[in-house]
């Protein structure tokens, strides 16, 4: 069973930080602001470690990560529907403190839902939580 819970606490740590990322890619188009572009690089390039890691250690259980196409169609149409009247760095910023939020909630119910998981998967769910609430604090100051 731990491994079980362990490969689900992985795949939610790997989906919400590969969800980071596409959101950050699909948002850079419309950031003009240099120090917040800045900003959000440097976000993408850590949530893209994260992505990894979980990589790894779903390969250790042979779980091979998948990609969700339609997850990825459908967070597009979200931030082009949602940008399209308003491109503002305020606006863009607070659209990331919310995925930030929501990202730490769904971390949340994972390792609730599957207490039994070895302190690799813990480690890297926490890990990432604690890098949204600081993503939350440095973007408040562009809003």
């Amino acid at each position: 069973m731990r491994n079980y819970q362990e490969i689900n606490v992985l795949k939610e740590t790997r989906r919400n930080a590969a969800m980071a990322v596409k959101a950050i890619d699909a948002l850079m188009g419309k950031v003009y602001n240099q120090e917040f572009a800045y900003e959000l690089t440097a976000q993408r390039n850590r949530f893209k470690n994260f992505e990894r890691k979980a990589d790894a250690g779903l390969w250790e259980h042979g779980v091979l990560p998948r990609e969700s196409g339609l997850g990825k169609a459908m967070l597009w149409g979200a931030i082009q529907a949602n940008t399209m009247l308003n491109i503002s760095t305020p606006h863009v910023a607070d659209m990331m403190i919310q995925g930030n939020t929501r990202g730490i909630t769904e971390l949340l119910k994972a390792k609730h839902n599957n207490k039994n998981t070895g302190s690799f998967a813990n480690e890297l769910a926490e890990e990432l939580m604690d890098f949204q609430e600081e993503n939350i604090e440095r973007l408040k100051r562009f809003l």
